[in-house]
């Protein structure tokens, strides 16, 4: 598995067919802001709670590519309800696979 955090962000990460490769992000989804899918196919998610209740936790993405090639993998951290103006950060990665 490869792993990546925001600090990857903008980077072009090359990985063998069928490897996950793992998106960590922080998160503190009781502000109303999440991290969510913007483009990237095959994609599981789920988030991991460091603290008690309201705590910053870490929001997981996994991505699985059964096919060579070069994809292009976006994220953004907001609130849905508000729209394209609440988005705080962006993570943006190239996943080249062979």
């Amino acid at each position: 598995m490869t792993t990546l955090t925001e600090q990857d962000s903008g980077r072009t990460v090359e990985v063998n067919v069928g490897r996950v490769v793992e998106v960590r992000l922080t998160e503190n989804p009781t502000t109303g802001y999440r991290w969510t899918v913007e483009a990237a196919s095959g994609v599981d998610c789920r988030f991991d709670a460091v603290g008690g209740i309201g705590a910053v936790g870490m929001r997981v993405f996994q991505f699985r590519s059964n096919c060579a090639g070069l994809y292009e993998l976006r994220l953004k951290n907001w609130r849905e309800w508000e729209g394209e103006s609440s988005v705080l950060r962006r993570f943006e990665a190239k996943i080249l696979v062979k």
